[in-house]
């Protein structure tokens, strides 16, 4: 699986999860009285779906990463660390963002 296809897939998890939490949020507030009542209630479902669809959301990517092991979320690079910029000049930053922006994908 390659790079960009990871980022899709999240991009589409997070697409779904944010379908869901608003299918949720729609009924709620049909079928509620409005008010207090549906306002508090309203929240506490969104806040109780967005874990729930998360979690579940969460074990099935990682069901479909299973079979191909963890070398597609882990870096390749020393440069794909999170704390490699922390130790560099400024200029070794600089040109090291500009690369970076190079290998951004183009929507």
């Amino acid at each position: 699986m390659t790079r960009s296809l990871f980022t899709q897939l999240m991009h589409y998890r997070n697409i779904l999860v944010a379908v869901a939490n608003a299918g949720i949020t729609w009924i709620v507030l049909i079928i509620a009285p409005l008010g207090l009542f549906a306002v508090i209630t309203c929240t506490v479902l969104v806040f109780v779906s967005s874990i729930v669809f998360g979690i579940v959301g969460d074990r099935l990517f990682l069901s479909f990463l299973k079979p191909i092991g963890w070398s597609v979320i882990q870096p390749r690079r020393e440069t794909e660390h999170l704390d490699y910029g922390q130790s560099l000049s400024q200029s070794e930053q600089s040109s090291l963002h500009s690369e970076q922006q190079r290998n951004l994908p183009k929507w």
